[in-house]
């Protein structure tokens, strides 16, 4: 029980984490700092891949390899200043969703144990 409590205290501050960075890509801000985010996103998205495995969730463990795929520094993919903040909002969007989410599981999750 204070096994999977950690596991959710360590999910909602990763992902605030992640928000807040995706956010902060779509000012207007020099090209290291978002080399910088591509190596943070993919170390925060590895972790949150990992505690999906142990969680044996299929579809989150698909979503974060794919983010750490998209946002891997080593080989940028040429999708325009644009696509790149329209990537941004929609991943934003997609883990604050699952945030609250999250939060509706944790309760269910507390009550049944």
């Amino acid at each position: 029980m204070q096994r999977i409590k950690n596991i959710f205290v360590m999910e909602k501050g990763v992902k605030i984490g992640i928000i807040a960075l995706l956010l902060l890509c779509l000012l207007s801000l020099p090209a290291d700092f978002y080399q910088l985010t591509r190596f943070i996103l993919v170390a925060l998205f590895s972790i949150m891949a990992y505690n999906a495995h142990t969680k044996a969730s299929v579809f989150e463990l698909g979503f974060y390899i794919a983010m750490v795929f998209l946002f891997q520094p080593f080989v940028e993919i040429p999708l325009g200043i644009m696509g790149w903040k329209i990537v941004h909002i929609g991943v934003a969007a997609i883990l604050a969703g699952s945030f609250f989410i999250g939060k509706k599981k944790q309760k269910e999750v507390s009550v049944n144990q």
